[in-house]
């Protein structure tokens, strides 16, 4: 199983998606690689570090990859490959969504995330990416109203999309800068919000296997 994380702008929690699914995925007993594409920024690779150093459990197993292919690679090695993709769509991104079977477009709330993000979506169809593949969630929302408005943004234009969102809150910031997941906070209220996201992706891709 594979499942991708993309966006077409930086920002906008794609790889604060990634590192939870993977996390949650390995809590669940199923053994999990998280690819992280970004080699020059390495983002997933360094929270992955930072989790290994601290001593947190479940241990993500994380590797960095310059090139796209010898990542998906790594699906013949582990029941779950989640890729955490380099901001802004390319041809690398446009093959690994080929070969998902999901793909989770990571927005924000503000129209300068959600056009892109819904050009991206179209653009994915356009180039054969079954419909019923791609998954919109929602994150950094500045409040309640602002999320929702962005899911029914999604809605209208006929994509799929989480009914829960990730809120704008300090306390995901801080789990992430000591190698936790945004499901791993200190705060319940934060955790569960966060659960229920990457519940939304599990329960999606397993019915579209």
């Amino acid at each position: 199983m594979i499942i991708s994380f993309i966006s077409q702008k930086g920002g906008v929690g794609r790889s604060t998606l990634a590192r939870a699914t993977a996390v949650e995925f390995a809590r669940a007993c199923k053994k999990t690689h998280l690819a992280d594409l970004d080699s020059s920024q390495q983002t997933s690779a360094k929270w992955a570090e930072r989790r290994d150093n601290t001593g947190i459990f479940p241990v993500v197993e994380t590797g960095v990859y310059r090139r796209h292919d010898v990542a998906l690679k790594a699906a013949s090695n582990y029941p779950c490959l989640i890729v955490d993709t380099r901001p802004f769509v390319d041809i690398s991104s446009l093959d690994i969504a080929r070969q998902s079977n999901l793909v989770v477009i990571a927005t924000g709330t503000s129209l300068d995330d959600l056009e892109p993000s819904l050009l991206l979506g179209r653009e994915l169809v356009h180039k054969g990416i079954p419909h019923n593949r791609l998954f919109y969630v929602v994150g950094k929302a500045p409040s309640q109203a602002e999320g929702r408005s962005a899911i029914q943004t999604i809605s209208a234009w006929q994509f799929a999309c989480a009914t829960s969102f990730i809120m704008f809150k300090p306390g995901y910031s801080i789990a992430l800068d000591a190698g936790y997941s945004i499901t791993e906070t200190s705060w319940k209220t934060l955790n569960l919000r966060a659960r229920n996201v990457i519940s939304e992706i599990s329960v999606r891709v397993s019915s579209h296997p």
